[in-house]
């Protein structure tokens, strides 16, 4: 009866042996601490008895890993990719089973000059793995423009953008740096995240940078 699927049960059914082996044995996710007390648990004998028999699916709780036995070994089902996203700083906690993570950064957007004052540049973003803190730098600022104050732009947030006047002729301030990096992590660990912030536009109508963003990617 393996493979038999889904049974829906009326009242007063009697539940055989072979019923309560295919759908609550052969077809359930069962749980485990890890590998070694599945096999503990079920042999690494295949059918007859208490064996294992193709299509069995276990959950071990020390990965947070869903496996299932093709006929000739426990094989991993793919696991799903998560991301936890920073519009300001904070702090990313490793969650349980995850060993490696991927930071994608993107610094604050540099100021862009006044009529009559420089902007300033942008801040910087950045993850501290605990193999090193990995940057992306924001943007340099410009210095005075000479020019009219009207019909300024201003940088979205989370943009990485510059600020400048929006003239033709005008100076503006330089995008942010984008980064990507990985490392290894470990669960549980606290990671501080920086958020870049944009840099402040110059006086006479400078316009401020974007701010930047990170986002972390894993998988679980």
């Amino acid at each position: 009866m393996a493979g038999a699927g889904y049974k829906q049960f009326a009242d007063g059914d009697v539940l055989t042996a072979a019923q309560v082996q295919t759908y609550l044995q052969d077809q359930s996710v069962m749980v485990f601490a890890d590998s070694s007390a599945r096999d503990t648990a079920l042999g690494t004998a295949v059918g007859g008895g208490n064996a294992l028999a193709e299509g069995m699916v276990s959950y071990l709780s020390d990965s947070n890993a869903i496996e299932v036995y093709d006929g000739t070994g426990w094989t991993g089902v793919s696991k799903m990719k998560r991301v936890e996203a920073f519009t300001a700083n904070g702090t990313w906690t490793v969650p349980a089973g995850v060993t490696y993570a991927i930071a994608h950064m993107l610094g604050g957007g540099g100021g862009g000059g006044g009529q009559t004052g420089a902007g300033t540049d942008g801040g910087s973003s950045s993850v501290a793995f605990a193999s090193g803190t990995v940057t992306a730098l924001g943007g340099e600022a410009t210095g005075t423009t000479g020019l009219s104050t009207t019909a300024a732009y201003s940088a979205p947030a989370n943009s990485g953008r510059a600020g400048t006047n929006n003239r033709s002729t005008s100076i503006p301030g330089g995008d942010a740096q984008w980064i990507v990096a990985g490392a290894s992590v470990t669960p549980a660990a606290s990671i501080s995240v920086v958020v870049g912030a944009g840099g402040t536009g110059g006086t006479g109508g400078g316009e401020a940078g974007g701010s930047g963003y990170v986002w972390i990617e894993y998988y679980e």
